[in-house]
């Protein structure tokens, strides 16, 4: 994790493009990092202008978009393979509109793969039902609720994994 950083430090002054970044920082693990593992990686640029979010979702679990309007949930699928896989890398770019009240999750797999006493995954549905559930809350407050949930959830049962949340909610 601490190479992506200082990869991601390293490139992105370059371009504010997240398809060139990531390409240049697989460049950088396929021929100098040489990882027996991987790295995934959601890389995304959001101009509020627009309301516009362009992303790579490089091997990534899908962030979720609560869709205020519609009280849906959109899931960013993945657009390119984990980063350090192979030296041929052609991430694809995506970019979605989002629009006043809509919610922006990313998390990592820890929150889907919490288990509770009965070796259950917490899982993406679940996540989804909080998320549309905590809606009308800041971001900040959606965080703290998912949080919640997941400790309910999981009870006495150790995390096997982080757990790192990241929430955008779009005013106006």
């Amino acid at each position: 994790m601490s190479s992506l950083q200082t990869a991601l430090q390293m490139m992105a002054p370059d371009t504010d493009s997240p398809a060139e970044i990531l390409e240049r920082i697989n460049r950088f693990y396929i021929h100098n990092i040489r990882f027996t593992t991987f790295v995934t990686v959601f890389l995304a640029r959001y101009d509020a202008s627009s309301r516009t979010l362009t992303y790579v979702n490089s091997g990534h679990n899908p962030p979720a978009i609560f869709r205020r309007q519609s009280a849906k949930i959109d899931w960013l699928t993945r657009t390119a393979p984990a980063i350090g896989l192979a030296e041929e890398y052609f991430p694809r770019t995506e970019t979605v509109k989002l629009s006043a009240g809509d919610v922006l999750l990313l998390y990592t797999d820890g929150i889907t793969e919490a288990l509770n006493l009965d070796m259950e995954q917490f899982g993406a549905e679940r996540l989804a039902e909080f998320i549309q559930n905590g809606a009308d809350l800041t971001a900040s407050d959606m965080l703290q609720v998912v949080r919640q949930g997941i400790s309910a959830y999981s009870g006495d049962v150790p995390l096997a994994d982080d757990l790192t949340l990241v929430a955008l909610k779009v005013s106006g």
